[in-house]
């Protein structure tokens, strides 16, 4: 129960908030989450209408609607409801965002329509309109059987205001998109991507686009003038060439199967690259499928080694090593920030030792550990076990002399974690004698796994502390969650 202290200091609080013109509260409240900022009404007389000029509108129907109870139809009729009826009491003249999640929407074109529609007259400057399946989590089954039912209307394309359009599974004309002035980021999703399509790759007002579980996608020259452009999990209906040619990008994302990458220009000043193969399947040893993979990727990485923050994913790091010659296919890199999505696995290792080999002027090193396949990590690969491998090959010789900070993210104190990271601390930890320009390592933060039970945050803390007795110089903070 609420003390009588901290209802008194809620009170003062409230009455604080209150004494703020309207204007100032429709603002507050517009930065909380649409159902946090509908609970408003129920704070004061005052507070009773506010929440229908909130800047910002959001219908989920998974927030509203329970999937597993038997009456799961009339509850959707009435989230149906619910939304037409609040839309026709919203007060304001304006909205920064609208949101629409609305799964089989079939049955309510009219009223999905008349939303849109609603957003439209507002002036919406962000616009998401997302009616995926709550099943859909396999392709086949979604190009197979999914149909689709809305499809954008004129008003949309004309709509001056709008900057920001996400749509999944909606149909949509690409070239009114393409010669939409106002519109700055786009996000399309769900959808079979053919050829004409390729037409939104030609606008010059985009600045962010990105192309997310897609499929048929049959465009092959990858070119535009994008800040940021990203591709999610889609299905390429080709093995050919995949070419980049992004003057321009300062983000760029790719998740997905492995392609034949060929980069024709790429901005010399790119920011961020994200890489993630992990539709790739696993594999225990080395094979010529691997062998050609590791190729195109060493390649790609040395299209994009001017990138000052890297992300890259377990299957990257075990196929880069498997090329005839992995030390000669890959080049210096300009990287600052590098980010280990990684097994630490020891088939993962040489891969993590080529590119700290590689990042000359790495400063912060990120290991965000992915899921653990129990059992496996003190077996060697290709006649390499974990703690021989990196005493051997990371000492305070080749250690990366500008790295200053090392980042782990769902630390859980597992062996296989305490071996890379205490040979990291000892072989960093500051400049000892004889070891004049040796590494400068400074600190070393430990977010602690959110998911283990409590033998296993025992587990964590106490190798916590073992690598906290062992740092000399270096701070080793923990981060519990």
């Amino acid at each position: 129960m609420m003390t009588s202290s901290k209802r008194m200091a809620s009170s003062v609080e409230l009455d604080a908030l209150s004494n703020l013109p309207d204007v100032i509260l429709i603002l507050i409240i517009s930065c909380l989450p649409f159902k946090e900022c509908l609970r408003t009404s129920s704070l004061g007389k005052r507070w009773r209408y506010l929440y229908r000029e909130t800047g910002n509108i959001t219908f989920r129907e998974t927030e509203y609607v329970d999937r597993s109870v038997s009456d799961e139809s009339s509850k959707r009729v009435s989230f149906v409801n619910y939304m037409c009826q609040w839309i026709s009491r919203y007060q304001s003249h304006c909205i920064e965002t609208f949101e629409l999640k609305f799964s089989d929407p079939g049955e309510f074109l009219a009223e999905m329509e008349s939303l849109i529609d609603f957003a439209v007259s507002r002036q919406v400057k962000n616009l998401v309109l997302d009616f995926t399946g709550f099943n859909w989590s396999v392709y086949s089954y979604v190009m197979r059987f999914h149909k689709i039912f809305v499809h954008l209307p004129a008003s949309v394309y004309n709509l001056k205001t709008l900057k920001s359009l996400k749509i999944y599974a909606c149909g949509f004309d690409p070239s009114m998109l393409t010669n939409s002035g106002s519109l700055r980021k786009l996000a399309i999703g769900w959808i079979e991507l053919s050829a004409a399509h390729a037409l939104l790759l030609t606008s010059l007002t985009l600045k962010s686009l990105t192309f997310s579980h897609c499929w048929g996608v049959d465009m092959i020259n990858l070119a535009g003038y994008f800040k940021e452009f990203e591709i999610e999990n889609c299905v390429f209906s080709y093995h050919m060439p995949c070419s980049y040619d992004l003057p321009n990008v300062e983000v760029l994302k790719y998740s997905g199967r492995v392609l034949a990458f060929d980069v024709k220009r790429m901005n010399k000043g790119i920011e961020e690259v994200y890489l993630d193969f992990q539709k790739e399947p696993k594999y225990e040893e080395p094979n010529e499928s691997t062998k050609y993979e590791g190729t195109i990727l060493s390649g790609f990485l040395n299209s994009l080694r001017r990138a000052r923050t890297l992300s890259v994913c377990p299957f990257l790091l075990q196929a880069i090593q498997e090329c005839d010659d992995p030390s000669s296919l890959l080049r210096p890199m300009e990287t600052q920030h590098l980010v280990l999505r990684t097994e630490l696995h020891v088939m993962e290792f040489k891969g993590i030792k080529l590119l700290l080999d590689n990042c000359p002027n790495l400063e912060t090193l990120t290991v965000d550990i992915l899921g653990r396949r129990l059992g496996t990590y003190g077996r060697s690969y290709c006649g390499a076990g974990p703690r021989a491998y990196w005493k051997k090959n990371l000492t305070y010789k080749n250690f990366p002399k500008k790295l200053k900070v090392v980042v782990v993210k769902d630390f859980s104190g597992y062996s296989h974690e305490l071996i890379v990271l205490k040979v990291l601390i000892q072989s960093g930890r500051g400049r000892w004698p004889g070891r004049a320009g040796g590494p400068v390592l400074e600190r070393v933060e430990l977010y602690m796994c959110s998911d283990v039970m409590e033998y296993g945050l025992m587990r964590a803390r106490d190798g916590a502390e073992m690598l906290q007795s062992i740092s000399g110089d270096v701070q080793v903070l923990v981060h519990y969650p």
